[in-house]
């Protein structure tokens, strides 16, 4: 082996020893792991009211991300999310939800997938509580103006107070889920990032 290809051979195992002892880091300025929660506003509101699925929406970075005290991602980078399923308030209290995923992250021209989710956001699909409610206040109230007039008038009230009752609980609609403009929400990342090198 000549003097050129030994040195060559040494360079570069040297090379890959650097980068062996780079990737082992498990916390690399350059990646984020599993787990990272990021703070965000959204540039428009979302509502289930009018999204759709597979309509797209950039939110901003509200607070830095640090690794190792030094800043990984700064305050301002965009994340692009994407909406996967939306259903509309309805009757019975029903609320509005959506399935939203936060699918990439820019810095500047470069940019990296992500698997980001909210966390603790999404609301409970109906107000059951209020519906059994409704309808057990009309059959109360339809049972005593019923019994005022006749026994058989007791039970004629009830349905119709139960009729009453679910008319009312069926009109009233459910909240739309929403996330104003500018308002502040967390993500978690699902997935490990590794994030470019990017002079700040």
């Amino acid at each position: 082996m000549n003097r050129f290809a030994a040195t060559t051979s040494v360079v570069l195992f040297s090379v890959l020893i650097f980068a062996n002892s780079i990737s082992a880091q498990p916390d690399s300025l350059y990646r984020l792991p599993a787990g990272t929660r990021i703070r965000l506003t959204i540039d428009a509101e979302l509502s289930s009211k009018v999204a759709s699925v597979n309509d797209t929406y950039l939110a901003t970075v509200a607070s830095p991300v640090f690794v190792r005290d030094l800043v990984a991602v700064p305050a301002g980078t965009l994340i692009e999310g994407r909406i996967k399923r939306v259903e509309r308030a309805s009757g019975f209290g029903r609320r509005g939800t959506m399935d939203v995923t936060f699918e990439s992250l820019r810095f500047g021209n470069a940019s990296r997938p992500i698997e980001g989710v909210l966390t603790g956001r999404q609301p409970a699909a109906s107000s059951r509580a209020f519906n059994i409610g409704s309808i057990l206040a009309g059959m109360a109230g339809g049972t005593a103006i019923g019994a005022a007039s006749s026994s058989r008038g007791a039970l004629i009230g009830a349905g119709i107070g139960a009729g009453i009752g679910a008319g009312i609980a069926s009109a009233r609609k459910g909240t739309e889920f929403r996330i104003r403009k500018g308002e502040e929400f967390e993500i978690e990342l699902r997935k490990e990032v590794t994030l470019p090198v990017v002079d700040y």
